[in-house]
């Protein structure tokens, strides 16, 4: 049981943080900054495998010897909560359509 947890943690916590290095707007000015030392440091970010794999490298080091229960479970949640409101956006689409679908017979359209 103890390894299902540590992989599930890696897998999620792999995601987001390979996501937080790639894309999050906070990091933009150092990520340029690193990007613009060396040819092959701005490839590697470039590319989301090779990101994730050194993530991932970094994640599992992390859960081995220095993990901080706090920030592990915060990352989570925040990724939790990141699919419940994509969850969330897309049954409130589909709602809308059916209400305009709906709406659209009554009026003979």
């Amino acid at each position: 049981m103890k390894s299902i947890i540590f992989l599930l943690k890696g897998i999620i916590l792999t995601t987001v943080l390979t996501r937080a290095v790639r894309e999050w707007g906070i990091f933009d000015k150092p990520r340029e900054w690193i990007k613009s030392k060396s040819n092959y440091i701005r490839r590697l970010l470039d590319c989301y495998e090779c990101s994730a794999f050194w993530v991932a490298f970094f994640v599992i080091f992390y859960l081995l010897y220095f993990e901080w229960v706090i920030m592990t479970y915060a990352l989570i949640f925040q990724w939790v909560a990141c699919w419940a409101q994509i969850f969330y956006e897309v049954v409130d689409a589909e709602r809308a359509n059916r209400e305009q679908d709906f709406q659209n017979k009554i009026k003979g359209k």
